[in-house]
């Protein structure tokens, strides 16, 4: 028989779930719930328990959701939008941020070329020589695959974040680059920018010329020219500003005339937690702006100030605007 104390915990996990998507949860709430969480074990599951049957009720969520836009009860609509995303910020952040915390920390272990994996944790970029004639520059939360050929490095498969590599003139080996679906060829002296984030690869040519072989076709990618592909197919090559879409090897974030949900999903990348936009129209606003990665603490801040957003904190890092 299980402990008698499990079920007033459930009970007080299920009354937390209720209070943190309601929608009127403050940061006070948050900070309670974390302390909540952090008293006991059986706290922090009891929560994890109440978070996989929301999870499994997903679907009936979202046919209520249909059934209220149906009958025009917008404010209702709002609600269960909110309800979700709020108890992701607050169940998944606040019970096992401390599981994370740590799991990061194993990940980052031995990220030095070794034959294996080069990973950077969120936050964190690095500079590296991966092989003879071969540096390479990794940006946040970056995973990559390294590829050994008798012995020696003969090339990298960018599974998951950001990276610039550099090929010396004088290299005589090829070096070969995955991206998601898709393999590189560079000439020696050649350099190029490669990112996979949100089921989207792209590579940017620095200088040289890089040739992408997908499918069974090539596209040659020029210098300053950048080509995405996903599993819709590839695009054409398109002219990018290479300071601009590069600035985060100065720590810097520079955003044009782009919607502010992509800005958000964008900086997601460089801090703990998660910012979530829930009013589709603040989303789709355009932005021109500039962080340095030093702002990242206070960046839901300075978007709130800036468009007139307004921000609900919870615990680990999340944020809710609307």
């Amino acid at each position: 028989m299980e402990p008698l104390h499990r079920h007033d915990s459930d009970s007080h996990a299920h009354a937390w779930l209720v209070h943190l998507t309601s929608g009127t949860a403050t940061r006070e709430d948050g900070e309670a719930f974390r302390r909540w969480c952090a008293e006991s074990q059986e706290h922090a599951l009891a929560f994890a328990r109440a978070r996989a049957l929301w999870e499994a009720l997903g679907p009936a969520a979202a046919l209520r959701e249909h059934e209220q836009r149906t009958r025009g009860r917008a404010r209702a609509r709002h609600d269960v939008r909110m309800s979700r995303r709020a108890f992701i910020g607050g169940a998944l952040a606040a019970s096992v941020v401390g599981l994370l915390m740590v799991r990061s920390d194993v990940l980052s272990q031995g990220s030095e070329p070794d034959g294996r994996t080069l990973r950077t944790r969120v936050g964190q970029q690095k500079s590296l020589s991966i092989a003879p004639g071969v540096s390479l520059e990794m940006n946040t939360d970056t995973d990559i695959a390294v590829r050994e050929q008798g012995g020696k490095v003969s090339g990298m498969h960018l599974r998951q974040g950001e990276a610039v590599v550099r090929i010396d003139a004088g290299r005589k080996e090829p070096f070969v680059v995955e991206v998601a679906d898709g393999r590189l060829f560079s000439a020696p002296g050649a350099s190029f920018a490669v990112r996979c984030a949100d089921a989207t690869a792209t590579v940017t040519c620095l200088g040289g010329q890089t040739v992408i072989n997908r499918a069974g076709a090539n596209v040659p990618v020029k210098p300053s020219q950048q080509v995405a592909f996903n599993d819709d197919g590839i695009g054409a090559p398109v002219a990018v500003n290479l300071d601009t879409a590069l600035a985060w090897r100065d720590r810097v974030l520079i955003y044009d005339n782009q919607p502010l949900a992509d800005v958000v999903a964008d900086i997601n990348r460089y801090r703990p937690g998660r910012i979530v936009i829930t009013d589709r129209t603040l989303g789709e606003r355009r932005v021109h702006a500039r962080f340095t990665l030093d702002q990242m603490g206070e960046v839901a801040t300075l978007i709130e100030d800036a468009y007139g957003a307004h921000a609900t904190h919870l615990p680990g890092g999340w944020v809710l605007l609307s």
